[in-house]
């Protein structure tokens, strides 16, 4: 009989994770913030009791409980069709991340004014993304930092520029599953 939390990948490989290949130090739900943390950064802290080498624990985060908004425009053409386009909201906070340093500075929407292009950023795409955030040059944690937020890619019409935007906690994602877990050897 097979017991754990069974791993598939791809390809319809799997396996059991159990105490011999290894073993759950949390789990549980997390609320992620309405805001940011000191040093404009951002995540919810989860303590694990004892001190680890990176390479000696892993991560599971999944997204339950997510929100978006965006502007929804129709724009009639000449032949009479109509087209519908997704917009940023201008009343909503986004963030841009920078990866080197995790540091998230604030973006803000064009407020779509009429005749005015630059100010219309149009939104390809939204998802939710959650994951284990640390920098490069850590190594050991006492820790872990869940980072979860709302993906908006979006082209900035002022910057004629395609780039991701975050939203975060109840305007992003608001809550997380977790666990962490120590592998085994």
């Amino acid at each position: 009989m097979s017991y754990g939390v069974k791993v598939h990948d791809a390809s319809g490989n799997s396996a059991a994770l159990t105490v011999k290949i290894g073993q759950i130090l949390e789990a549980g739900t997390v609320t992620m913030s309405d805001s940011l943390n000191s040093g404009n950064l951002y995540g919810e802290e989860i303590a694990l009791g004892a001190t680890y080498d990176r390479d000696e624990i892993g991560v599971i985060a999944y997204p339950t409980k997510l929100n978006f908004s965006a502007n929804c425009m129709s724009q009639k053409w000449s032949d009479d069709s109509y087209a519908f386009m997704w917009y940023a909201d201008s009343t909503w906070t986004y963030y841009e991340k920078n990866e080197t340093t995790g540091v998230m500075s604030s973006w803000t929407a064009g407020a779509m004014t009429s005749g005015t292009a630059t100010t219309f950023d149009g939104v390809g795409s939204c998802f939710p993304l959650a994951g284990w955030d640390y920098l490069d040059s850590e190594t050991t944690f006492n820790s872990v930092t869940i980072w979860a937020a709302m993906a908006h890619v979006v082209y900035d019409s002022s910057a004629t520029a395609l780039k991701t935007v975050y939203s975060i906690g109840t305007k992003g994602v608001e809550e997380v599953q977790y666990m962490v877990f120590l592998r085994g050897t």
